[in-house]
């Protein structure tokens, strides 16, 4: 299961890397977006990716995930645009996503180049599901730049899982109105 999230992670750094910006996100400007399975509320400035364009098609294929939506901001600062991801995949077994996100962390030092977590704590969503907020400095080789992370799941049902993840530049280190993201995260 970690080299599956593994492949997640360097489909994000991919993503991460693709181009650059630090967004403002305002709280009390975000936009209510339902997709299948769950619906987010995002940043009204961020754009919501095709990916059923041509640019999906240079994304690395997540094995044994669905990449289920990608958001990213417009502005751009250092080759680089603040970001967000969700991957979704059908669970075996019931679970909590409390244990889902303990058992699928990031944490896997010796995939990266640089890794260095900063913030790993209980997490709630607005409708009071506990989970696990991951927040990390990594790089996965010597020609990307080191960029922070957000990282949560998400288990609905039981038996369906959401991975979420926001990519920021290093410049951002308050990251209290991105965890408002992740908290209006709700199943359908």
């Amino acid at each position: 299961m970690k080299k599956k999230i593994i492949g997640v992670f360097f489909l994000l750094l991919f993503l991460s890397s693709c181009s650059g910006t630090t967004p403002v996100v305002d709280v009390n400007a975000l936009t209510t977006y339902k997709w299948k399975g769950f619906t987010l509320d995002i940043p009204s400035a961020w754009v919501v990716m095709d990916l059923n364009n041509s640019w999906s098609v240079s994304l690395p294929n997540p094995r044994e995930w669905v990449l289920e939506l990608v958001v990213s901001s417009k502005e751009e600062k250092s080759w680089f645009v603040n970001n967000l991801i969700v991957l979704s995949k059908d669970l075996e077994e019931e679970t909590i996503s409390y244990d889902f996100i303990t058992k699928n962390n990031p944490r896997n030092y010796k995939w990266y180049e640089y890794f260095y977590e900063d913030t790993n704590k209980d997490f709630v969503f607005s409708d009071w599901e506990k989970s696990k907020l991951y927040i990390f400095l990594a790089k996965y080789n010597k020609d990307n730049d080191k960029l922070r992370f957000m990282q949560t799941a998400r288990v609905c049902n039981g038996k369906k899982s959401f991975f979420l993840t926001i990519g920021l530049s290093l410049d951002i280190n308050d990251t209290a109105k991105y965890e408002e993201i992740f908290k209006n995260f709700k199943c359908d």
